[in-house]
């Protein structure tokens, strides 16, 4: 090491395999490492020639990494997405404290994947009663919704409030290309009973298979598909295996498309709703959005109206970039906040036991007929090709 000294790290990007090339196009450049360390530069480029970017270091860290991305991404988001990196080891600092990295080469596809990893998205609507009267002053919630097997986890995406002709808009962005571990640590996984039924009843069709375990655990497991896979013809693959015998029982989301395949060659086909193993599943790809809305209204400071509560069963699956949606608000129920009043009773109001006024039954909901896009790599807003991925 040299104590005291400066450390200087040039890094080298070469964008001439870039075909549809912009002058002036900027991207960011971190340099970072676990240890919290980090440096982000943003980089200009008016032609296609080798642009290098400097960092100067007051001490050599144990080790970095360099990672390329979007400008608009922030350096939480660079160090988590699937981009171009390359690691510089402690070792580098050892013959000299001034370093040059070998030039970082970006590919077609990175280029126009840092110009559609964001996606926004616009949703207008209108929140109406049975007989077609507006509800004014409403609070609507749009949240994104993943559904793997009989568990769900739900993102707010924006929130806003009815004006007096009942109508609403949220405006929201969703990103994609993650790392597949660190997407699915940061879900919050529930079961979905109504999934779950859903599910068990329609295996429950098929006397051959094995009967499910109940959906009991509200972490994900392999473990409920034990019994399943044990019951196939064919053997299953060492690889498989070693994934279901896990003993810390952690998920690894890369490899869940192989035990999908063999899922969907036991399990009966034509199940109602997009969801895994029924459908191929790899949100963190995903720059699209599957929606469902909430909405509630307040009258004082204790009580409250649940209007619109939809689920998975109602979500809307891959929507277009520029959506309108008519919500039609279920007969208000004003529920007072007791001493024993909980988030669950909040969630599920017709838990609660003292209805200020009759419950009225719901109107039917009228489910959208699910629409699936997977061109490319990753999943974009719909009429948007990518380059091939090298």
């Amino acid at each position: 090491m040299f104590a005291g000294s400066p450390f200087v790290l040039r890094v080298p990007i070469d964008v001439s395999q870039v075909c549809d090339f912009t002058p002036g196009r900027r991207i960011g450049v971190l340099l970072w490492n676990r240890q919290g360390y980090q440096q982000w530069r943003p980089v200009t480029f008016e032609t296609q020639d080798i642009v290098t970017v400097t960092f100067n270091l007051e001490q050599a860290p144990e080790s970095l990494r360099v990672t390329l991305g979007p400008e608009a991404a922030t350096t939480s988001d660079l160090r988590h997405l699937q981009t171009t990196s390359l690691a510089v080891p402690c070792s580098t600092w050892r013959v000299s404290s001034q370093v040059e990295l070998p030039t970082i080469r970006v590919s077609a596809w990175d280029w126009w994947w840092w110009d559609h990893w964001r996606q926004n998205f616009r949703v207008t609507g209108r929140l109406i009663r049975p007989d077609g009267r507006p509800v004014a002053g409403a609070t609507v919630s749009a949240s994104d919704i993943d559904a793997w097997w009989w568990w769900t986890a739900q993102e707010q995406v924006g929130t806003t409030v009815t004006d007096r002709d009942g109508a609403f808009r949220i405006e929201f962005t969703r990103c994609c290309g993650w790392w597949p571990s660190w997407w699915w640590s940061n879900r919050d996984w529930q079961v979905d009973a109504a999934l779950a039924e859903k599910i068990t009843s329609f295996v429950r069709q098929y006397p051959g298979l094995a009967p499910l375990a109940p959906a009991a655990d509200s972490v994900p497991s392999l473990e409920v598909f034990q019994p399943l896979l044990s019951a196939s013809a064919r053997p299953l693959p060492s690889t498989l295996a070693a994934t279901l015998s896990r003993v810390d029982h952690d998920i690894d989301p890369a490899a869940l498309e192989q035990i999908r395949e063999r899922l969907v060659e036991i399990l009966p086909r034509r199940f109602p709703l997009p969801v895994w193993p029924w459908s191929k599943w790899s949100p963190w790809e995903d720059c699209g959005a599957n929606l469902i809305f909430r909405a509630t209204q307040s009258r004082g400071e204790t009580t409250t109206a649940v209007l619109v509560n939809e689920s998975v069963a109602s979500a809307r699956w891959d929507i277009p970039r520029v959506l309108n949606v008519t919500l039609i608000a279920r007969e208000p129920a004003f529920f007072s906040a007791s001493a024993h009043w909980t988030l669950v009773d909040y969630l599920f109001p017709q838990s609660l036991s003292m209805p200020i006024c009759q419950k009225q039954s719901a109107p039917p909901t009228r489910t959208l007929p699910p629409v699936l896009s997977n061109s490319g790599a990753y999943r974009i807003a719909r009429g948007i090709e990518p380059p091939d991925k090298p």
